[in-house]
């Protein structure tokens, strides 16, 4: 351990930055944030403002000029691999909003990157920290759902599409619902059954309301000419342990439900959803179900997924989101996307 306090830049101090991250990090007494990069002054003020007043650039290569031990990416998906691959190279540990990156080949030239260096690359999937999360993996951990043969997810939502250009416009998001919600719960499903090897996909994506003027959106109007990604997108995978797994996200769709984000894994001892952590088995012949409840409060899932990001670098553990099984997630998306739109089964080699 340091003397000094745990010093992070932040590239990108836009909503997620401002809203969960560098509270995250505050709530930190070790950490002090070092600067924060945006390519707009006047955002880079407002997160410096968030974080009690700290220098801003608008260009990140002068923020990694500070004396860092890490960084924290929390800007559009494309940018995510320059910012990623300049703070690795410069030798510092990155934690980076998800996607990782919008395809495999990025993710693995940053994943390569930074085992060749011996720093640390975690990729913020906060699912994997909420109360429900937790209480469902210690469940499937404990053996409870046996051999997982097929698997439900769902990113579904009513009418909630981000209007930000850095959501819609593919040129910087790099996918639409797939990429920004789809990849929560397909996270959090692989690493319930244990992250099996993909290997087949077929999937469909489309734009069915959004470049249309039917259809209202709780997050208020968005730019129909700018628009240029899904607004659904579907798909059914199979492993190589020969499970399997149907892929449903969208932003907006008639849908009861304004939100539905759900995984549902199937075995061959039990079963389980999540988030509501609900799960059915057979005791002794019979029938049994009920709901699982972590007796840990957890505060805000963003904090202890920096908190964790912080203690893997610092006790020198092992990434608690490992850019292993992030391409997986990123390989599947990515294929759903390929098999759209040459119309045929992708075969997947990770």
């Amino acid at each position: 351990m340091k003397s000094r306090k745990f010093r992070v830049g932040i590239i990108g101090g836009g909503g997620i930055a401002q809203a969960v991250h560098i509270p995250g990090w505050r709530n930190l007494p070790e950490v002090e944030i070092a600067g924060i990069a945006d390519v707009s002054e006047a955002t880079a003020k407002k997160a410096a403002a968030v974080a009690g007043g700290v220098p801003i650039f608008t260009d990140y290569r002068e923020l990694l000029k500070l004396d860092l031990d890490a960084v924290d990416i929390c800007t559009p998906n494309k940018v995510h691999t320059p910012a990623a691959l300049a703070a690795l190279n410069s030798g510092r540990h990155v934690l980076c909003e998800k996607p990782l990156a919008v395809t495999t080949a990025e993710v693995r030239e940053m994943g390569k990157l930074a085992d060749k260096k011996k720093l640390k690359l975690m990729t913020a999937q906060h699912q994997r920290f909420t109360q429900g999360g937790v209480a469902v993996k210690a469940w499937v951990d404990a053996g409870n759902l046996g051999e997982a043969y097929h698997a439900r997810v769902r990113a579904m939502r009513r009418a909630w599409l981000p209007p930000s250009p850095g959501f819609i416009d593919a040129s910087l998001a790099g996918g639409g619902p797939c990429m920004d919600i789809g990849v929560h719960a397909l996270d959090l499903c692989l690493w319930l059954m244990g992250f099996p090897k993909p290997v087949r996909v077929s999937g469909t994506s489309k734009t069915v309301f959004a470049k249309g003027h039917d259809m209202p959106n709780q997050w208020g109007e968005w730019d129909r000419a700018r628009y240029s990604v899904e607004d659904f997108a579907a798909g059914i995978v199979h492993f190589d342990n020969g499970a399997t797994l149907m892929l449903e996200a969208a932003w907006m769709c008639h849908q009861v439900e304004n939100e539905e984000l759900l995984a549902q894994i199937f075995g061959k001892k039990g079963g389980v959803k999540w988030p509501s952590a609900e799960f059915a088995t057979v005791t002794n012949g019979t029938f049994a179900q009920g709901t699982l409840t972590h007796p840990v409060q957890v505060p805000h899932p963003h904090w202890n997924e920096i908190a964790a990001f912080v203690d893997c670098v610092t006790n020198n553990k092992p990434s608690p989101v490992p850019w292993t099984e992030t391409i997986k997630v990123i390989g599947i998306l990515e294929a759903v996307y390929a098999s759209s739109a040459q119309g045929r089964e992708i075969t997947l080699k990770l």
